[in-house]
């Protein structure tokens, strides 16, 4: 057994994931953390996600021989900082060399942290003692900021993330060609990995991943009654709350999907999932891993490196370039809130913005000159061809954001 480091232990009848000190004894405060969270209705996904990166940071706290309740401000930033710089799979795994770890990885951490200390102090506040009774969070998000005192101007009073947060550098997403995806597809030496190519590319749901016992989602997460034939639909849960998400799908899947299930779908357990190993893992639910080597593989082939995802960010932005429809687009990618759809998808339309510069110029070498000092202005309030629905949405999307600010709408 391995006495320098905490970890997970796998669920078992009855219980969820627990966390093991490096005697194999039960983390008792951490362990009470994640059954208050099991309690508050938490996926099988994010118990596990929180349980692997609490035993990471209670083996970090371990090794430098610092309580959990000795934890401060200065004591949280040199972890994140550890954190951000280590391997990828914690301090206890293995990563490549000189590699880092994603901004996002950072904040998703950072959070698990802020809740982690919340528990402990609100438990500490209710029993009226306790050694952070009355004290503050050391990865706090409350910090407020200052205020004019000026009678109804004062904006809503929000929290602003922890010094610790890492920015997420806004990227422009990978580009990948219609004439691409549907050679991938021929290239694809199975019909399973045809169908799932087709899913992907014509309905933008995320690849997703299967994982048993803590719930499977998106299209490797899909089981065997999540098709729909008659309707043409099928059914795939969402990343994070795992809520049911159905879509519809074009005929070509139907007739691949067919071929699959009746030539090569086998199980050596009779498992529910929809998507099985062929050759690795024969019998067995296909996972993230097998599926992208498989089409690291298939890329190869084709001549051309992809990821699964360039076939989401394909389906929003031709959806968005045919049909103008962000709510549309919204739906189909399973979007909690509209403004996630058009803050990734609205700047990535080029032939959009080629049109507007266009229009613009059209506007300037039409129009009369303006007044001395003046600019002429386009028409155009939007450079995507909206239709009045989406156009309704962006407007309140819009009134809000002033509101939350303070501005003047």
């Amino acid at each position: 057994m391995d006495t320098e480091s905490y970890r997970v232990q796998k669920p078992a009848e009855g219980i969820s994931y627990r966390i093991l000190d490096p005697l194999g004894f039960p983390a008792t405060k951490a362990n009470e953390f994640l059954e208050h969270l099991e309690i508050r209705g938490r996926s099988p996904y994010t118990l596990h996600s929180y349980a692997v990166g609490l035993a990471d940071f209670l083996g970090w706290l371990h090794q430098r021989n610092i309580a959990v309740d000795d934890v401060t401000r200065h004591v949280a930033g040199q972890y994140i900082t550890d954190f951000g710089d280590g391997p990828r799979r914690g301090f206890a795994g293995t990563g490549r060399a000189g590699s880092k770890r994603q901004p996002r990885t950072v904040n998703h951490r950072l959070s698990l942290l802020a809740s982690y200390f919340a528990f402990l102090i609100r438990e500490d506040d209710e029993a009226g003692e306790g050694q952070w009774f009355q004290r503050p969070n050391p990865i706090s998000t409350e910090i407020t900021g200052r205020r004019h005192g000026m009678t109804c101007r004062n904006a809503p009073t929000r929290g602003r993330p922890s010094e610790f947060r890492r920015r997420v550098a806004r990227k422009i997403p990978a580009q990948l060609e219609p004439a691409t995806a549907q050679k991938l597809i021929e290239a694809a030496r199975s019909w399973r990995d045809k169908s799932i190519l087709t899913l992907l590319f014509r309905t933008g749901q995320r690849i997703g991943d299967w994982k048993d016992g803590t719930g499977g989602h998106g299209i490797l997460g899909m089981t065997l009654a999540d098709v729909h034939q008659s309707p043409s639909m099928i059914t795939v849960r969402l990343k994070g709350a795992r809520d049911e998400h159905r879509v519809p799908v074009t005929e070509d899947f139907w007739q691949m999907l067919r071929r699959y299930l009746d030539d090569e779908r086998t199980t050596a357990g009779g498992s529910k999932a929809l998507w099985i190993g062929l050759r690795r893992g024969s019998g067995e639910p296909l996972t993230y891993a097998a599926f992208e080597s498989s089409l690291r593989y298939i890329s190869r082939k084709a001549g051309v490196r992809v990821h699964a995802h360039m076939f989401r960010h394909l389906f929003a932005q031709t959806v968005l370039q045919v049909t103008g429809n962000l709510k549309a687009a919204q739906d189909m990618l399973g979007h909690s809130h509209i403004s996630t759809t058009a803050d990734l998808y609205m700047h990535a339309d080029q032939t959009a913005m080629v049109n507007a510069v266009a229009a613009v110029k059209f506007s300037f070498d039409t129009e009369a000159a303006p007044p001395h000092g003046q600019p002429a202005m386009s028409p155009l309030k939007f450079a995507f061809p909206y239709d009045a629905t989406t156009i309704e949405e962006l407007d309140k999307a819009a009134a809000s954001s002033l509101l939350s600010t303070g501005e003047v709408v």
